[in-house]
């Protein structure tokens, strides 16, 4: 599919609020311990919450999404490879017409799944890459190991002429190992996807606390890495990104109103978790349908915007995902905009989004890491 032909289908689907897209997180379960993640559990916290969703329940929930118009589905985890009906799940969506991508860790690919599971290929495989080296992965990950599987992982799907673009998480614990994956990437030919901003989510349903905060880094380095992959992403257009960027930060108009939901969450995209929650995005646990028994939630923002009382929120069919999806588009519009960001010129280079400014104020009482961020980003653009 060509970019304008899918572009054209997003402006459209935003246009009359249907999901284009949806994202199944088939499992939490991981084979890494990322001290950052928010969404892997142990085995034993998966069966005391009702366990896994077996491939027959998510498979009608796709039936139903084609009803919507769905056309790309998103796996992911955890590690959805891990995922006892994985091949299931994944040749039968991609049977049934899905355009596929995945998320994944890269470190459970093998020879048969690329010749068997892939022989219909996804659209993209996105592995994250947590380090140059296996002292990283212990130090990061808890698993020395990971590092050489996830390679050879890419490396096989090198082989098989499956499309990839690595992503690269950084935080502390990886920082020193920035040039190194750069030069893996040129040498395997896989096109680099980096994320410096780490967003301090923390999910009640994990049964323990998360460490994003600790892990992730100063907002000034943030920036710093946030630049480096700027200038590899723009290439000889960076100057010229560089002083357009600058220009609005000095001279632009500053936002006039708080900040909104902007993104395709709740509007074209979204998020089904293990659980089989319907969510706008994975950053957003409200507002929530339970699929399973059709209970709706919209408290958790609302509670946390000063003035705004939770509203009543309706009892659902159970398992009517149509239902459930105009309940989401219907209570995204209601979300109150977030007043930190009014007047603000900088909005267009800052990493702002709904979700990182409610859980800023949520977990560090104020947006100041992100405001941080866009004023040393604005003054990285403007350095040659």
């Amino acid at each position: 599919m060509s970019l304008d032909l899918e572009k054209q289908l997003v402006a459209h689907a935003n246009e009359v609020f249907e999901p284009l897209t949806a994202n199944f997180e088939l499992t939490p379960l991981c084979n890494l311990h990322c001290d950052m993640c928010f969404i892997r559990l142990t085995r034993q916290q998966v069966e005391e919450r009702g366990g896994l969703r077996d491939a027959d329940s998510w498979l009608a929930i796709a039936r139903q999404l084609q009803q919507l118009n769905t056309l790309f589905i998103l796996l992911t985890g955890g590690e959805p490879m891990s995922h006892p009906e994985f091949h299931r799940i994944y040749t039968t969506l991609r049977g049934m017409g899905f355009i596929m991508t995945l998320n994944t860790n890269g470190t459970l690919i093998t020879e048969q799944m690329c010749r068997e599971t892939f022989r219909e290929k996804p659209r993209r495989m996105n592995v994250t890459l947590y380090g140059s080296n296996a002292d990283t992965y212990e130090r990061l990950c808890h698993n020395r190991e990971g590092y050489e599987r996830t390679v050879r992982g890419l490396r096989l799907l090198r082989e098989y002429d499956i499309d990839t673009k690595l992503n690269l998480s950084m935080v502390r614990e990886n920082s020193a190992d920035y040039d190194e994956i750069m030069r893996l990437a040129e040498e395997l030919g896989i096109p680099v996807v980096s994320n410096s901003y780490m967003f301090p989510v923390q999910r009640t349903l994990c049964g323990r606390a998360t460490h994003v905060v600790e892990s992730r880094l100063p907002a000034t380095d943030a920036a710093y890495f946030n630049n480096r992959w700027l200038r590899y992403r723009k290439g000889e257009e960076y100057d010229n990104y560089a002083k357009q960027a600058v220009f609005k930060g000095l001279e632009g108009a500053p936002s006039e109103e708080g900040y909104t939901l902007k993104c395709r969450a709740g509007r074209s995209s979204m998020w089904v978790s293990w659980q089989q929650h319907i969510t706008p995005c994975v950053m957003m646990d409200t507002p929530c349908v339970d699929l399973a028994t059709g209970t709706t939630t919209l408290a958790n923002i609302l509670e946390n915007m000063a003035g705004h009382a939770p509203s009543a929120t309706p009892s659902l069919p159970a398992g009517d995902v149509p239902a459930a999806w105009r309940w989401i588009v219907e209570s995204c519009l209601q979300l109150p905009p977030i007043d930190d960001c009014k007047g603000c010129r900088l909005h267009h280079i800052c990493q702002v989004c709904y979700a990182a400014a409610t859980h800023e104020k949520k977990t560090c009482g104020s947006v100041n890491y992100l405001c941080d961020m866009a004023h040393e980003e604005l003054r990285l653009l403007q350095t040659p």
